[in-house]
């Protein structure tokens, strides 16, 4: 199927670990909300991880002349494994290095080779309040001081926008924690440990609607949207229909049937109560002429 482009200004594109790009069937069928929050990770700028922005535009120099600054981010390249892990933000910085040692001019006819600089990974425990679980996961050193600075991965993962956790993993956790959170709202009998836990992290609830499409990829969301559709327009059997026609003629004829069993009852209790009062109202007349026949 064509792809059609559905992002207004598709050159402010940044790069990440992975990318939304739909067809017109993801753009008819997937929720607004859904669309906006990809949007909002294509087009948002990431924080600077492997440079420092200069905020001044002019700078002078030794003599007093006055140049503009200009900030242009190092090129990242994100390999798939920034999906498998939590990088906070890292990626593969490439560049080009010339190994021969010994005069200037025999350095500058050396070519050039390329390097590549890839972050340090670890699999660290980190443990989540949320869910009651430990997860192994491959961390960088920055991700794991992110980490500390907030006091954990819960905090981590619900404050850090889409654009900086740059991990389908930490999205996908992210989605259990909300999901987690909704549930733990329309439950009543929760302990006391899991109610303080909820009014820890209550301030990051979105509703479940919502929650069930944060972090799923185009295809997940298209599946879910298609799945979703097929219930709603989904037409029982036949053979379901005539049974339960079947059940509820049947239903209603033993109802009818039980209802005139006790009108009949009722009626002939009548009529045995009134032919008593007739036979003893003609025994005591009869009675009453036997005596006076007597005397």
């Amino acid at each position: 199927m064509p792809t059609k482009n559905y992002f207004p200004v598709f050159h402010k594109l940044k790069s990440g670990a992975y990318s939304y790009v739909w067809t017109d069937k993801c753009e008819r069928l997937l929720p607004t909300h859904y669309k906006q929050r990809c949007l909002e990770y294509m087009l948002k700028e990431p924080k600077p991880v492997h440079w420092v922005p200069d905020p001044r535009k002019y700078k002078l120099d030794e003599y007093g002349t006055r140049h503009d600054v200009q900030n242009h981010p190092i090129l990242v390249r994100y390999p798939v494994q920034c999906n498998y892990g939590l990088w906070g933000g890292e990626g593969t910085v490439q560049c080009y290095l010339r190994n021969v040692k010994g005069q200037k001019h025999t350095q500058m006819m050396t070519p050039r080779v390329a390097k590549f600089y890839s972050p340090y990974l670890v699999n660290r425990l980190l443990y989540s309040e949320i869910l009651d679980k430990w997860y192994k996961i491959p961390c960088t050193n920055r991700a794991m001081d992110l980490i500390d600075e907030v006091f954990g991965l819960d905090y981590y993962i619900l404050q850090t926008h889409e654009r900086d956790i740059n991990s389908k993993l930490g999205m996908d956790i992210k989605r259990l924690m909300l999901l987690r959170l909704c549930q733990d709202s329309k439950c009543d009998d929760l302990s006391e440990d899991r109610q303080k836990v909820f009014n820890r992290y209550k301030k990051f609830m979105i509703p479940e609607e919502e929650a069930e499409w944060v972090g799923l990829s185009t295809q997940e969301a298209l599946e879910k949207a298609e799945n979703e559709m097929k219930e709603k327009m989904k037409t029982p059997p036949l053979k379901d229909l005539i049974g339960e026609k079947y059940l509820q003629d049947l239903k209603n004829f033993n109802e009818g049937t039980n209802s005139e069993d006790q009108s009949g009852g009722e009626d002939e209790e009548m009529m045995t109560t009134s032919v008593k009062q007739v036979e003893k109202s003609t025994l005591s007349r009869l009675a009453a002429k036997i005596g006076i026949g007597k005397q």
